[in-house]
């Protein structure tokens, strides 16, 4: 997408706001009418953009512009001193997703523990891009939209257009996944492509927009209490708090559209909505695999959203196997039993126990084993949306006790996806989610104070370096007699808790807010 090229074709740029909902008063719209190039200003309401005939007039030009206009402050943004604490404050839909009662054993030993995932962003390489046409009524876009149908249908109601008059025609987006920018940056096209006179107009959004805009992946708690007794867990009890997970085009009740919130007639994003189980959304992977007598698992949807928030890869999942894999290790430790034994103890299933006993063997795993204070080991395991691909990993870490910096060096990881119809392809599915999740582990947040988003390129939002990706070794379970299962997102929770187990084992420290910073892990080791 963002390579195309049309005959004619002019640039685009958006000026945005300094927050959510700030409103536009004024700017200097003759000095940027006279700039070199400059084809179109284009103002609705609060949405504001230029076309020129190049891209770089037009970002000369938006600079210019985004100086020189003036607005009113949108409302603040929560203080991150106190994110999670404030987010739970806000109305939320709760239900509870599981719950089975049974006799609880006097004298359990009781266990509770809270953990948080902060807001993390796409941070695709490549930002977003669209081209859009305005010709005889109709406009063409094309778009690396994960939903060219969707999208359609919400453009042509931003737009106050017949569905029938707009083609939206895909393209593939340069790291594009989720649900990044790619549909806002389609009707800002369309917007600046209606003052051009039939003209394509191309929007390549910059790095700032990419990061301060789109919807990121949503912060949240996930607080765990269960009661021991004889090394059993006999009662568990799990509640974990989140935004919206599903905030896409396509919405009956709202226009999730960016710039359509700003218009001189503004739409309003649709509400937030619980995703059934057993995928699941903010819930997803909240109820663990592991046999429990007696439990009872909470999702409390928060309704409210003082932060832009939608589809980041594996929903909550991620979030919901660290909390629930970090507290198996923690009850591990309280029965003073081996993790790999303990959860063997709690699991029937034979293909769960299978990968479990995989990746120990390849790691060779010793039980009891103890870290050194600053090397460890640890495991995760999850099957993905309690439907797909059982993944189990142990990583290896490495802590500069001076500096707080984690290394992971090396992974081991059993995976059972049925039956396999393309061993490369599953490896490197596998193997690109550890990668993915040990840079959201140990590097990824998006930071914000109450005036707006300060994460604007990458140097205030760092990802993991190719110098800093594990080796990892991976056993394939074949399963010729089962169908074939999703494998696309199975290993990022499994990994992030592997790390924060190996990084407990190492230190006798346990962290239970992400990312792993060295500023936290110096204020967890004293």
């Amino acid at each position: 997408m963002q390579d195309l090229r049309l005959p004619g074709m002019l640039h685009g740029r958006v000026a945005r706001p300094p927050r959510y909902g700030s409103k536009l008063e004024g700017f200097d719209e003759a000095k940027i009418k006279a700039m070199p190039g400059v084809v179109a200003v284009v103002r609705d309401g609060s949405f504001l953009g230029v076309v020129a005939q190049r891209e770089e007039q037009a970002i000369k030009a938006v600079v210019e512009l985004s100086a020189s206009a003036k607005w009113t402050a949108g409302p603040e943004l929560p203080d991150p001193a106190r994110l999670y604490q404030q987010l739970m404050t806000l109305k939320t839909q709760d239900k509870v997703i599981s719950e089975k009662d049974a006799a609880l054993p006097a004298g359990a030993k009781v266990l509770e523990a809270t953990y948080h995932r902060p807001y993390q962003a796409h941070a695709a390489i490549a930002p977003s891009c669209a081209v859009a046409q305005v010709q005889d009524g109709k406009l063409t876009a094309w778009t690396h939209s994960q939903g060219v149908y969707p999208l359609r249908g919400t453009l042509a109601r931003a737009l106050k257009m017949q569905a029938g008059n707009i083609r939206c025609i895909h393209m593939e987006g340069a790291g594009c996944y989720g649900h990044n920018g790619a549909d806002d940056v389609a009707l800002d096209a369309a917007l600046l492509a209606r003052a051009t006179n039939g003209r394509p107009v191309r929007v390549q959004w910059m790095r700032a927009d990419e990061f301060m805009w789109e919807p990121y992946g949503p912060a949240m708690t996930m607080q765990a209490k269960a009661a021991l007794a004889n090394g059993r867990i006999v009662d568990w009890s799990y509640d974990v708090w989140s935004q919206s997970h599903n905030m896409r085009p396509g919405d009956p009740d709202g226009v999730n559209l960016l710039s359509s919130w700003y218009m001189a007639e503004p739409q309003q994003p649709g509400p937030a909505r619980q995703s059934p189980q057993q995928n699941g959304a903010g819930d997803r992977n909240a109820i663990p695999l592991y046999d429990l007598p007696r439990h009872k698992i909470t999702h409390h949807l928060i309704m409210e959203n003082p932060v832009r928030t939608s589809a980041l890869r594996t929903l909550g999942a991620y979030a919901n196997v660290f909390a629930i894999e970090s507290f198996m290790d923690e009850l591990a430790a309280a029965a003073g039993i081996d993790p790999i034994e303990f959860r063997l103890a709690h699991i029937k299933d034979a293909r769960e126990r299978a990968v479990i006993e995989a990746v120990a063997k390849a790691a060779s795993w010793k039980p009891g084993e103890k870290g050194d204070g600053v090397r460890g080991r640890g495991i995760g395991y999850a099957k993905y949306k309690t439907t797909a691909t059982y993944n189990a990993v142990i990583v290896e870490v490495e802590i500069d006790r001076a500096s707080g910096k984690v290394k992971v060096p090396r992974a081991w990881t059993a995976v059972d996806s049925g039956l396999i119809i393309n061993p490369d392809g599953l490896t490197n599915q596998i193997e690109g989610g550890i990668v993915q999740s040990t840079s959201w582990t140990l590097h990824e947040q998006v930071r914000f104070n109450k005036d707006g988003i300060l994460s604007q390129d990458w140097q205030s939002y760092p990802i993991l370096s190719i110098a800093e990706a594990p080796k990892v070794e991976t056993v394939l379970i074949n399963q010729p007699g089962q169908r074939s299962l999703g494998a696309g997102e199975a290993s990022q929770g499994p990994t992030v808790a592997a790390i924060a187990n190996a990084i407990a084992n190492a230190t006798g420290k346990r962290l239970r807010e992400l990312p792993f910073t060295p500023e936290r892990v110096k204020t967890a080791l004293g």
